[in-house]
């Protein structure tokens, strides 16, 4: 009878030694793709804000003192004047973030897509995945301007997140920074 109970007892015991081992695994798996989710987030958010500071600190690149550098300027969008590759011609430069719909093809159901178009070229994303875009306009004095020509400086904030899920989590990564390109203090 004692030899029933000793052997119900090791398996009892390794069952729960058993599980346990399997919860550890299990974290360690959530870790692993939750830290994947992350790292991946991250690179993407860094790809697109390279991107968005070589372009604003050009902004009025070679752009004449009797032309103003900004066509349109508000929270979501922008439009400026750049000689964006450095070839003597001033390009149109334009960003701007789509509604929700025209990132369908993701899971995520907030993000959406951050194009970025210069001169008369077709929609290409530049980025999946951007929830948020925003930009605030300062003028030389640090005000909230809303005149065109009185711009000099944006804050820029930038909201990633991941366009795939892992048990219903989306990586999220914010970036903010205040640019002053050097072309605009010139006007």
């Amino acid at each position: 009878m004692s030899s029933y109970l000793n052997l119900i007892g090791s398996f009892i015991i390794g069952g729960l030694l058993l599980l346990a081992i399997n919860r550890f695994y299990s974290g360690m798996q959530r870790s692993s793709y939750e830290k994947l989710l992350d790292d991946i987030t991250s690179q993407h958010t860094a790809e697109i804000t390279e991107l968005i500071e070589f372009d604003f600190n050009r902004m009025g690149l070679h752009v004449s003192h009797n032309t103003n550098a900004l066509l349109v300027a508000d929270s979501s969008r922008i439009f400026f004047l750049s000689d964006n590759n450095s070839n003597g011609a001033v390009d149109t430069v334009k960003y701007i973030l789509s509604d929700v719909n025209a990132a369908s093809s993701t899971e995520n159901p907030r993000d959406r897509i951050l194009y970025r178009l210069i001169n008369n070229q077709t929609q290409q994303d530049v980025a999946l995945g951007v929830t948020d875009f925003k930009i605030r306009y300062y003028d030389s004095m640090s005000y909230l301007s809303s005149n065109l020509s009185q711009i000099r400086t944006f804050d820029i904030s930038l909201a990633v997140e991941s366009t795939s899920a892992y048990d219903n989590h989306y990586s999220r990564c914010f970036w903010q920074t205040r640019i002053t390109p050097p072309n605009l203090l010139r006007f």
